[in-house]
């Protein structure tokens, strides 16, 4: 259901919002998707300002931003 906003955030390169699970923490980062595989989603973080890799698994929700 997601892959809809993170593909648009690949191809139109737009922020969005994201619910990630990061152990046995919810963390909610603002990220612009910059490559997409069968099991992980490469992003610009904008909460760490670094490249970071995301397991699609993990993604608990995704959403535009304002």
């Amino acid at each position: 259901m997601y892959d809809y906003v993170l593909r648009t955030s690949l191809t139109e390169h737009k922020i969005i919002d994201i619910m990630y699970l990061k152990g046995n923490e919810i963390t909610q980062r603002k990220i612009k998707v910059i490559k997409i595989n069968d099991n992980n989603i490469e992003a610009y973080c904008y909460l760490r300002n670094n490249i970071r890799h995301f397991k699609k698994e993990n993604i608990l929700a995704a959403m535009y931003t304002n």
